[in-house]
């Protein structure tokens, strides 16, 4: 295992940085995810590039990676060859021309790992696989709205086992530069070549309004010493561009002695980049190696209204969990986007999300299955000046919940396009949420699947990855999924914007419906043995359900559901349940609610 130093020009005030690989719901030990390596077209040159996994610099940067097969720790290179037949579902019949080489495949028909073992039976030592066309009005690059068909990563099902060499996937755009220099007789060779800058990171949140633009606290790149050989004097310069191209200054970190395989991570210290609308640039660099690949960006927006995590830009399909994994976890999935405001006090009008698979989890003619909970926590709940979130939403920033609101699919939507909810102010009821200058929040998404009974989970709309620092209490996307993931999901970042005062949607909402407390009776409480939930509804819903929510945010015994249900008792038995302030969430066609119960032994 390699060493790491970790480097301050400056402490930040008020908070602690957390270093570290941030932590992932669906982190893998094998294959070519995280292996930090970049793919480098070098000849010929007339296709020469290098492609980033992740890049948010252009299109048709993005390299899907493996959880399965053999790692890359060190620069591989070799001539790219195509495989005969190109699918590569079968014995190749051109092993002599594969062996040594990089086998060039075509995504379809089998799994990516089967493509890997035949390959590898060639004696090919690693494998390209490109996409394909799903649609002949298709783009080349899935960063398109008429994109190619998105890919998340390559699964290895159950030949994943047998698939030991290292396997990427490119965009359509560079196969064809590819197939287009072999066809014409020109030799391909490739690198997998390791930066020794990498993972920089500028920003908290990607985009910032400019009425809340501050000082940059979370400036931080990783220093790579792959030389061999101790380096005296080693210089890092992190040089900031306005959406003009102007530099606004740079700030440099120089370390007099790096030892050989040591990975050094640099924190600079604070920077404020004037309010300015657009893409700002963060361009990394050092003066020991002056490849391409020595040189890192990173990147953060200042908007009119909008806070957000991502990267503005939505990528088709959307990110969720396996369905065994939501089953494991009750159903119950939450997600949440941190929001740091400035110096000035601020007012939040909306939520923005969007929904990537409507036919997969609408239902129709049945309100309660089709919810989706919109929520705005503050982050500092006990103000001692740093986060609170460390085990779940409801336990840590539950009492800094600030406005609660619900989302009805009509089943309408349309997949990946973007919905804005409304936000009331949970105190008063009146319309929006006011924030306070200095402080950090958390819009949340909740979905809890029991009542729809399809087994599939919301896909929310995200972007790619996006390189956050954290600070202690406040991680940037956090999901609770069965427990917390302070990383959010692996190589993606859901689409969870905050909207200020001055935001008009273009897209129109429903308004959220509260459950009248006329319509509800919850006896007793305090509880010991059973809590009886009593309705009196206007008219017979399609359904009712109700989970009993502990205090880490997890549905405790599953949710209760009642078919075509108007009036009546929903009993449930807690007599087996620890004692302690949970929360009776109660949804119906004619609103929802979340009411505290007290369960005492």
């Amino acid at each position: 295992m390699k060493k790491m130093k970790i480097h301050f020009l400056s402490l930040m005030s008020g908070a602690a940085m957390l270093f570290g690989l941030a932590s992932t719901a669906n982190a893998q030990a094998l294959g070519t995810d995280d292996d930090g390596f970049v793919v480098q077209i070098t000849s010929p040159a007339s296709i020469a590039q290098t492609l980033v996994h992740g890049a948010d610099a252009g299109v048709c940067q993005w390299i899907g990676q493996s959880d399965w097969g053999a790692d890359v720790t060190e620069e591989l290179c070799g001539e790219v060859v195509w495989a005969k037949d190109s699918l590569g579902c079968g014995q190749l019949t051109n092993a002599a021309q594969l062996n040594g080489k990089i086998a060039l495949i075509r995504r379809g028909t089998c799994g990516f790992s089967v493509k890997a073992y035949w390959a590898k039976q060639a004696g090919a030592k690693a494998v390209i696989i490109v996409n394909h066309y799903t649609n002949p009005q298709d783009g080349p690059c899935t960063t398109y709205a008429n994109a190619t068909q998105f890919l998340g990563g390559m699964t290895g099902l159950d030949s994943a086992a047998a698939a030991t060499i290292p396997a990427i996937f490119l965009e359509r755009l560079t196969a064809e530069q590819i197939d287009g220099a072999l066809a014409a007789g020109q030799t391909v060779n490739v690198c997998f070549a390791f930066p020794r800058l990498t993972v920089p990171t500028s920003a908290s949140m990607y985009a910032t309004p400019l009425s809340q633009v501050d000082t940059m606290q979370a400036i931080t790149v990783l220093y790579n010493n792959r030389s061999g050989a101790t380096q005296t004097d080693v210089n890092i310069k992190a040089e900031f561009f306005n959406p003009s191209g102007t530099s606004l200054g740079s700030l440099t970190y120089n370390m007099p002695v790096c030892e050989p395989g040591v990975d050094s991570f640099i924190v600079f210290p604070p920077f404020y980049a004037p309010p300015a609308l657009g893409k700002h640039t963060v361009r990394f660099t050092n003066n020991k190696y002056n490849q391409a690949i020595d040189t890192v960006y990173s990147y953060f927006e200042h908007t009119n209204y909008t806070f957000a995590t991502d990267n503005l830009v939505t990528d088709p399909g959307g990110v969720g969990p396996a369905d065994a994994d939501f089953a494991a976890a009750n159903f119950y999935i939450q997600s949440g986007g941190l929001v740091l405001t400035g110096d000035a006090p601020a007012e939040a009008t909306y939520a923005t999300f969007g929904i990537a698979n409507i036919q997969d989890v609408f239902v129709p003619g049945d309100p309660t299955a089709n919810i989706i909970g919109v929520a705005v926590y503050k982050a500092d709940v006990d103000g001692d000046g740093g986060g609170d979130l460390s085990t779940s939403f409801i336990d840590d920033l539950g009492a800094g919940l600030l406005s609660y609101q619900e989302y009805e699919m009509t089943g309408n939507e349309v997949n990946d396009a973007l919905i804005h909810v409304p936000l009331t102010d949970l105190s008063t009821g009146e319309n929006g949420v006011p924030l306070d200058a200095n402080s950090g929040y958390y819009v949340s998404l909740i979905y809890d699947g029991t009542a729809a009974g399809t087994g599939k989970c919301v896909r929310f709309n995200n972007s790619k990855d996006v390189g956050y620092a954290s600070f202690t209490g406040y991680p940037t996307t956090p999901l609770y999924f069965g427990q917390l993931f302070t990383g959010g999901w692996q190589d993606a970042i859901v689409v969870q914007r905050l909207q200020l005062d001055g935001f008009v949607p273009g897209v129109k909402t429903t308004e959220p419906k509260a459950l009248a407390d006329a319509k509800i009776n919850i006896t007793p409480n305090p509880a010991s043995d059973y809590i009886n939930l009593e309705l009196k509804l206007d008219a017979v819903n399609p359904s009712v359900a109700v989970s009993l929510v502990d205090a880490k945010g997890q549905v405790v015994n599953g949710t209760q559901v009642e078919r075509n249900f108007q009036n009546g008792v929903m009993r449930m038995e807690v007599a087996n349940i620890p004692s302690g302030v949970y929360h009776l969430w109660i949804r119906s066609a004619e609103g929802s609610t979340m009411k505290k119960v007290v369960i005492a032994h």
